[in-house]
């Protein structure tokens, strides 16, 4: 075999080695953050203005609420056990907020595994997977869905202030639950075409292994 034919064949195995491992280090990032966060997922009736109005009166109720208690707590598991103890309340809480604006939707709430897409805030971004999350399903759940990280503690009633004092307080909080590598995963400013692609490899080693399964 020629000089020349081994040197293209290594710089292929090694192209080959290193991307493997890259999938492979993605994989494994975006599993870890997934076992970390819990997200609220809040499903709108439908599209017309009123009901995603309504949507968002149920978003800044439930907040309100569970922000605080959130406050104390540093790790995921005693996030779930305050969730599941409390769901009957997250959805007295939106069944009220749904009356006393004058529809009479039924509303369901779950907490379980969801699939979600890429989604990117002011200065980070979730890279898309299956996280355990709590889902609010209002009336026929056709709307615009809304959801955010309800562990840790990210979700705010008024976005308008959400991002005032920067990345660095939202980054604090991080760091409770986070790793410091984690938390440089979810940063924008690393590119969100980065985050995007890491999340189409994470989505495509999945299906490889349920399907091995």
């Amino acid at each position: 075999m020629k000089y020349k034919t081994k040197i293209i064949i290594i710089i292929i195995l090694l192209l080959i080695a290193m991307t493997t491992i890259y999938a492979v280090e993605s994989y494994y990032e975006i599993i870890q953050l997934e076992s970390k966060i819990i997200r609220l997922h809040i499903l709108a009736n439908s599209d017309t203005l009123q009901d995603q109005e309504l949507k968002l009166k149920v978003r800044n109720n439930i907040i309100d609420t569970f922000n605080k208690r959130f406050s104390n707590i540093s790790n995921k598991k005693e996030s779930e056990v305050l969730i599941l103890k409390n769901l009957n309340e997250i959805k007295a809480i939106a069944q009220k907020t749904i009356n006393d604006a004058g529809y009479y939707y039924d509303v369901r709430v779950f907490y379980g595994k969801y699939n979600f897409p890429v989604r990117e805030y002011d200065n980070f971004a979730l890279p898309s997977g299956n996280y355990d999350a709590v889902r609010v399903e209002i009336g026929e759940a056709k709307g615009q869905n809304w959801w955010c990280v309800m562990f840790p503690p990210l979700c705010f009633t008024d976005f308008g202030k959400k991002f005032d004092a920067g990345f660095e307080s939202i980054e604090e909080k991080l760091k409770e639950v986070l790793t410091e590598q984690e938390i440089q995963l979810i940063k924008t400013n690393r590119g969100y075409s980065q985050i995007k692609f890491k999340s189409i490899i994470a989505e495509i080693i999945q299906g490889l292994v349920k399907n091995d399964k």
